[in-house]
């Protein structure tokens, strides 16, 4: 960065980032600034070869150590405080957050700070049907019904003295609902075909990504039920509001996967700012096709691939239309032609230079529209004269 290349200064209660005729320039959330901006929380400064992101609040230090909450954000501090507080309790929790935003990740830490010896069973109440997710939980008698040729233990036996995870529990079946309720009032279950109940010493942690409120507005999940798992809420931010946890998390899932590269200051910068629609769970699928399309021995780069991958993360997030609506709206257009991911400034100038400023050539290296490559070098402040020989 250049020696004086930006300042940042709070007026009125705001922050303000100002470009001081830096030779780099200075970006915002992605773009070149032109004069002085105002900075929200999560606002991404790219000064030369420095990312920078506001931080949402102070960072206090954290309440419960656990090497699986990865990020060191105000809002995951947060999350530790609360799942510290409630660990050595019996109270039943209630993970609400977006889908990827890592709750089964919390649910086995809350397992692990609780010290419970029992184990940590979790299970996925939308995954399978309602027959079978009631032989799971509570288990069944050989001769219960057609197929049980043994006894089954089910997993609140299987989770005693420990913790059951029940995943997407909005999506519960009414009449599986009454027997949860029934199992949390008594702390005793009784399996399916079998006269006799068993006490069972099971911490309850249900997540879900659906409003539950609502849900019981609506009458789809029992109020009395919401009641007992609802004694302790913690609520998940989504990545876009701990954006500064982005490169920790980035190293952690990489080094999941044996990889220990780093990433370029493109493909770095583009996670910063994406919105994330599938959250850390999109940043993992992101960060695994990176590693296998960047070149071996190679920072990680916003390749096309890449690029592709964020497109349909972001193409997720917009307002569904009807086809055959938006066919009638358009009756002179035979198809829609879908508008390619935008290209990465470093990579676009690269290819201008290679090509000796010629718009065509650098359009077709990066695969992006030539309407594209002129909308960048605006708002870049490019003189294209600087990439000819």
């Amino acid at each position: 960065m250049s020696r004086r290349h930006a300042a940042i200064r709070r007026a009125r209660g705001q922050w303000a980032v100002e470009d001081l005729g830096s030779r780099n320039g200075t970006r915002l959330d992605g773009r070149r600034l032109d004069g002085t901006a105002p900075l929200q929380p999560g606002s991404v400064l790219r000064l030369g070869g420095s990312l920078f992101v506001l931080a949402h609040r102070k960072v206090q230090a954290a309440a419960l150590d656990d090497s699986e909450l990865v990020g060191s954000s105000g809002v995951m501090d947060d999350v530790r405080r609360a799942v510290a507080a409630v660990a050595a309790h019996p109270n039943s929790v209630l993970l609400t957050g977006e889908t990827g935003t890592g709750k089964e990740v919390v649910a086995g830490a809350l397992h692990r700070a609780s010290g419970r010896a029992g184990r940590f069973v979790a299970v996925n109440c939308g995954a399978v049907s309602e027959g079978v997710l009631e032989s799971e939980l509570f288990g069944h008698r050989k001769g219960a019904f057609t197929g049980a040729v043994a006894d089954k233990e089910g997993l609140f036996a299987a989770a005693d003295g420990g913790t059951l995870f029940l995943d997407e529990v909005g999506e519960m079946p009414p009449g599986l609902q009454v027997r949860l309720l029934r199992v949390l009032e008594t702390r005793t279950v009784r399996p399916i075909g079998s006269t006799r109940e068993r006490a069972v010493d099971v911490r309850v942690v249900a997540a879900t990504n659906r409003d539950l409120v609502q849900e019981v507005r609506l009458g789809k999940v029992r109020a009395d039920l919401f009641a007992r798992l609802n004694q302790w809420p913690v609520h998940l931010p989504p990545l876009r509001e701990r954006r500064e946890d982005i490169p920790e998390l980035s190293r952690a899932l990489l080094a999941r996967r044996g990889e220990g590269r780093a990433l370029s200051l493109g493909l770095l910068e583009a996670l910063l700012v994406h919105r994330w629609t599938l959250n850390v769970r999109g940043l993992a699928n992101v960060l695994g096709v990176a590693a296998i399309a960047s070149p071996a021995d190679q920072p990680l780069e916003l390749t096309e691939q890449v690029a592709a991958m964020l497109e349909a993360d972001r193409a997720m997030a917009e307002p569904v239309v009807d086809p055959a609506a938006l066919m009638r709206t358009m009756p002179t257009v035979p198809m829609v032609k879908r508008p390619s991911p935008t290209p990465d400034a470093d990579a676009v100038a690269e290819a201008l230079r290679a090509n000796n400023g010629s718009v065509a050539a650098a359009a077709r290296a990066v695969g992006a529209s030539r309407q594209q490559i002129y909308r960048l070098i605006e708002s870049e402040g490019w003189d294209l004269d600087t990439f000819r020989e």
